[in-house]
């Protein structure tokens, strides 16, 4: 954006103008080495202002700030860039002093500013270089230690306001913000003129980072990083050896004009595509995929639905979208073809689906799963936010949907969570015509004296989340949640308007709570649970003592939970205090005294390493004797992606209070039942483990029970899925708190973890369909495990935990939802 701000005209070294167009330097004279004419460079000294521009853009630099401010020519688009430094992982404005920047060229900006890093120095080199004629400029930065500085790493980042706009990114498609890529480039849609980020470095990560709340107003960041480069240590007489990192971006006269120039930069052979929409007076967008179905292009049309742009070779695969509930018929064309490729987004048909309880013929709350097949492409019902339509996903309030669909065949499909099967059937839309469809779910896994909760979930007010109360709950709804806390940030959460409004209050039992998120300083968010409206605890300048303390006055009996400990970016808790699961001891200034640890989040969902991750954790805080409960949450902020209600929590409670009589789920015992610990977590495997002690009274998670002497504890354990749900093995682990050293001199002993029991378990394909026989017979066919325990437990073990894993993620069955299956109970504590 140009700058809005008076400008004083005494200090004209101030503010630099550049154009900021990311790409490489090598990329950059590579693309103004082409033929043809090329625009006259502008370099216009206004005031204090130095301004470089081409044919579509105008830019300016604020060195003090490490601001880039672009705007079109024509002043239709505007955007503010913010450059920054990562230094070992922690993000730093790249700014510098006035005087450090030059204006070397008509094309060129240089700055040479110093880098501190702790007592270290570290000298920067920044070039920002301009073609005019591509309005494409290279930002170019060298890090060089000083001598006796220790190896740093670096990256360079771009940020940027989301104001309204989506990303694509070749072979990926459209992102969510709730999701971090790592692609070659993405594109920065703009109604007029879009922009595209790239490194010649490698694949960029691309990703949404939280607003600010210590600023009023913040918005969400879209933040594009380079691939991390390492200064090597620097000793005394040696030749530096320097970080190189590069990062621009190409902003485009027109979404088709950037999207060619783009490929070309990229040195894909690219020929040229012309073509036009029909059948709406809304603008489209044209989107082109290679033979595998990986989106390469979406370009907007003009006014009237024209597009003429080039296109890599290899996007073989067409067709045009509108925000509604419809496309065009895929078409087959080669760019290069003599040919107008015609796309027609005409209304085609409709489909109209009544989902059921199929033992009792009730329509239920589901979630409505509209899949293409055999070349047709997947419908999008609206934006990922909500209930109503969230890509190719609708929540079903009554059982009962009705929609419009372009013709062709689509796999249409239901699910009601874990406990349920998935009823799918595959139809024929047809112009003209409304196809009917009877979905018939039944529950499978049988759950008396479980309440399945979600205890980390968002929705308005909360910030960073844009899905209304009432689509929230009928998103938990609709994935089978019991109970759930809306835990909105410094803002506490409440359903029981959305509930009534939406005749829901004997389906989703809730608690107020609150997720204190805290700045100034920043180290974590912690859910509070249940938490009354009218204030929240302290988040601001307050320490994790004064959240705790204030999170239970008045009532002792709320939960604490320290949510995602190991999520980056300043927000975990265990990062930010440095605690380390290797060392038996907890570091300084760690405060242990909370109730719960998140230790599976929705974030985690489609890397199960960072959630083994936790687990480690976890395991060490156990053998270290801190009696802290196991829970999961899908700490949702949309519809579409991280679904409501994985993973999800189950309490253990009695039969009465899980509202299996009638009764509505006591939430009170729900509460007790999660701070005692009697839980067990899962994305979709459900654990049944129960062990004798040597009094006879059986001990579930959470209970004590007393460690056997020169006999093997007995148990029975039961491990059950539904039929889409993949298991593939389950372990029975048992912790050993480390011990004084064995002898004088020697090391401490060091904590272990035991398996006590190990078993494979056969992997299942995945079944969609109507689940035939008795709902006995249904119910028999999820165990997948079933079988009596004799362990050996070691000297000293304190804890054991059942864990079940899968293999086969869960999105060959729930879009979106690329899930490696994983459950694990709180644990059973060895008294002695």
């Amino acid at each position: 954006m140009t700058p809005s701000e008076s400008l004083d005209s005494h200090s004209k070294r101030d503010v630099f103008g550049v154009a900021i167009v990311a790409a490489l330097i090598a990329l950059a004279l590579a693309f103004g080495a082409q033929r043809g004419r090329r625009a006259v460079p502008v370099a216009a000294r206004a005031g204090e202002v130095t301004e470089l521009g081409g044919a579509v853009a105008r830019y300016s630099f604020f060195p003090t700030s490490g601001r880039l401010a672009i705007a079109s020519a024509d002043a239709r688009s505007r955007a503010d860039l913010e450059m920054s430094l990562v230094v070992d992982g922690a993000e730093r404005p790249l700014v510098m002093r006035r005087g450090d920047v030059q204006l070397r060229d008509k094309t060129t900006l240089s700055a040479s500013f110093p880098i501190e890093i702790g007592e270290e120095r570290a000298t920067g080199a920044l070039d920002l270089r301009m073609d005019p004629a591509s309005d494409l400029l290279a930002a170019s930065l060298v890090v060089t230690p000083e001598t006796g500085s220790a190896a740093h790493t670096y990256a360079l980042r771009i940020g940027l306001a989301q104001a309204g706009r989506s990303l694509f990114v070749p072979g990926a498609g459209s992102v969510a913000d709730t999701t971090t890529v790592e692609a070659r480039t993405v594109v920065v849609e703009d109604e007029v003129h879009p922009f595209a980020l790239f490194s010649a470095q490698g694949a960029i990560s691309i990703s949404e980072i939280a607003p600010d709340v210590a600023q009023p107003g913040a918005q969400p960041r879209i933040v594009v990083s380079t691939k991390t480069e390492t200064a090597a240590q620097r000793s005394p007489g040696a030749a530096p050896k320097p970080a190189r990192l590069d990062l621009g971006v190409l902003i485009g006269a027109s979404s088709p004009l950037l999207w060619g120039r783009l490929w070309r930069l990229q040195k894909a052979q690219v020929a040229k595509v012309e073509g036009v929409v029909k059948g709406t007076t809304e603008r489209a967008h044209v989107i082109a995929l290679d033979e595998e179905g990986h989106p390469l292009i979406r370009a907007a049309t003009d006014a009237q639905g024209h597009f003429a742009l080039e296109a890599p070779t290899s996007a073989v695969q067409w067709f045009a979208a509108l925000e509604a509930a419809h496309t065009s018929a895929p078409v087959r064309f080669v760019p290069g073809t003599p040919a107008e490729l015609r796309l027609d987004v005409s209304p085609g048909g409709g489909l109209h689906v009544k989902v059921i309880d199929a033992d009792t013929g009730q329509r239920i709350v589901a979630r409505l799963l509209v899949k293409g097949v055999e070349g047709t492409l997947d419908p999008s019902f609206g934006p990922d936010y909500r209930a109503s339509g969230a890509g190719p996903l609708m929540d079903v309030h009554d059982g009962d949907a009705e929609t419009p669909l372009p013709s062709g065949k689509y796999r249409v499909a239901a699910t009601k969570g874990i406990e349920w099967s998935i009823d799918a059937e595959v139809v024929e839309v047809q112009s003209g015509h409304t196809k009917n469809v009877e979905l018939a779910l039944r529950h499978v896994v049988p759950t008396p004296g479980l309440v399945g909760c979600d205890l980390h979930v968002h929705a308005r007010p909360s910030f960073d989340s844009p899905v209304t109360p009432e689509d929230r709950v009928l998103s938990l709804v609709s994935a089978g949640i019991d109970f759930a806390v809306p835990t909105e940030h410094n803002v506490v959460g409440d359903y029981t308007a959305p509930l009534e409004m939406l005749r829901l209050s004997k389906q989703l039992s809730h608690v107020t709570g609150v997720e204190v998120t805290t700045y100034n300083p920043r180290f974590g968010h912690f859910g509070v649970f249940p938490y009354p409206p009218g204030s929240v605890p302290p988040f601001k300048g307050t320490t994790a003592g004064a959240v705790f303390a204030a999170g239970r006055r008045g009532d002792p009996n709320r939960v604490i939970q320290v949510n995602h400990p190991r999520l980056p970016s300043g927000i975990g808790y265990f990062h930010i205090v440095n605690f380390d699961p290797r060392v038996p001891r907890i570091p300084s200034g760690m405060r242990t005294d909370f109730d719960a640890l998140e230790v599976y989040n929705g974030y985690d969902l489609a890397n199960r390493s960072r959630t083994e991750t936790v687990l480690e954790d976890w395991f060490a805080l156990l053998n270290l004797g801190k009696h802290i409960a196991a829970t999961g949450s899908s700490d949702s902020h949309r519809i579409q992606y991280q679904w409501a209600g994985y993973p999800r929590t189950y309490a253990l409670v009695e039969a009465k209070a899980a509202g299996d009589t009638g009764q509505p789920i006591d939430t009170a015992a729900v509460v007790a039942a999660i701070k005692k610990g009697r839980t067990f977590v899962t994305s979709g495997p459900m654990i049944e483990i129960e062990l004798a002690g040597p009094d006879g009274r059986p001990a579930r998670p959470g209970d004590e029970i007393p460690a056997p002497r020169g006999a093997p504890l007995l148990g029975k354990l039961r491990v059950r899925a539904a039929p889409w749900v993949d298991v593939t093995g389950v372990e029975v682990l048992a912790g050993v708190p480390g011990g004084p050293p064995a002898s004088p001199g020697a090391a401490p002993a060091a904590s272990r973890r035991e398996v006590l029991f190990k078993a494979a378990i056969p992997s299942r394909p995945t079944r969609l369909g109507k689940e035939e026989g008795t709902l006995d017979d249904a119910a028999s066919r999820t165990v997948r495990f079933d079988g009596d325990l004799s362990l050996t437990v070691p000297e000293g073990a304190r804890w054991i935990v059942v864990v079940v894993r899968g293999d086969r993620k869960l999105d060959d069955a729930l879009p979106f939802m690329p899930v490696q299956p994983l459950a694990f109970t709180s644990a059973i504590w060895l008294t002695r």
